[in-house]
């Protein structure tokens, strides 16, 4: 069973790690039965991949309130 990657444990690991990490769980996914908990914890880790890469985003480049 694939487990769920927490916001907690992705923060610790660099731009590049996440990027790749978000591709493996990608190939992964498409392996995944449809409602399945494998799939529902892939889903979830890559909502939380892309959540931390936006935070580090905000914080390279700043956030300007328009």
């Amino acid at each position: 069973m694939i487990a769920l990657i927490t916001i907690f444990e992705l923060e610790q690991l660099t731009q590049t790690e996440l990027e790749n990490l978000h591709l493996i769980l990608l190939k992964l996914l498409m392996a995944t039965e449809p409602n399945s908990a494998d799939r529902r914890n892939i889903l979830a880790s890559l909502e939380n991949i892309d959540t931390v890469l936006d935070q580090k985003l905000v914080r390279q480049i700043g956030y300007y309130r328009v």
